[in-house]
Order: C-alpha cells, then sequence, then structure tokens
C-alpha cells in the first residue's frame, strides 16, 4: 500500500459534538496502523476552540485539547487554527494551547493542494 498525505479539516467545537473526537480517533489511528502521514490539521468555524487553553473538563471527561497536544507533540504534527474564525470566538496568543498555531485560510489552500486526501469533520 502507497502512503498518503492527509489535510484534516475540523469543523466541531472540542466538546458538545462528536466531530472533534471523531477527527482525534481517525488522526491516531492513521498515524498508529497505516503507512500514511498527516500534513496539516485545521481547524475552523467552531472547530477552533479545539485550541483553547482555558477548556477545563471535569476531571472524569476526556480532555480533547490535551490530547489534541499529544497527538501534536508525538507525531510532530501541525495544528493550524483559523486566525479570523478564533478571533471571533475569543481565542487569540494569550489563550491559545500550546502545539496549535494561527493562520490563515492561505495555508488551508496550501495544504489541500499538496496533500493527496482532505477529509472534513
Amino acid at each position: 500500500m502507497d502512503s498518503l498525505s492527509y489535510t484534516l479539516i475540523i469543523m466541531g467545537p472540542a466538546y458538545g459534538t462528536q466531530s472533534a473526537y471523531c477527527a482525534y480517533q481517525f488522526a491516531q489511528a492513521l498515524l498508529s496502523n497505516t503507512p500514511h502521514q498527516i500534513k496539516n490539521i485545521f481547524f475552523y468555524a467552531d472547530g477552533v476552540y479545539n485550541g483553547n487553553s482555558y477548556t477545563d473538563p471535569a476531571s472524569d471527561e476526556f480532555d480533547l485539547v490535551s490530547a489534541w497536544q499529544e497527538l501534536a507533540k508525538t507525531h510532530t504534527l501541525t495544528l493550524t487554527i483559523c486566525v479570523a474564525a478564533a478571533q471571533r470566538r475569543g481565542i487569540i496568543e494569550n489563550n491559545l494551547a500550546d502545539h496549535f498555531q494561527l493562520t490563515g485560510l492561505g495555508e488551508l489552500s496550501e495544504s489541500i493542494a499538496t496533500t493527496d486526501r482532505t477529509i472534513q469533520f
């Protein structure tokens, strides 16, 4: 099987829907069980909430923000957040979680153009 490169677009918030969690599970499975690679994980619309360092889930809940950070650290991934969508939702440099970076839609366009597959969650 040939190795493919992926761009993931996450549009769901860290909590309240299954979208971001499903994206995380997909990314984890892809990186653990296949030769494929992820070039960019781009958070857009309400997906930008995944990069909010002020997120504080209950102790018995899965901490998705920390999980994204650990995944990025372990696999040297780029976690990019749309700066315009983030600003509209109160996410700025001061409350941006580690391993996340603010960027524009140009970054997403370039990533889509240079990867084999794009999947939106």
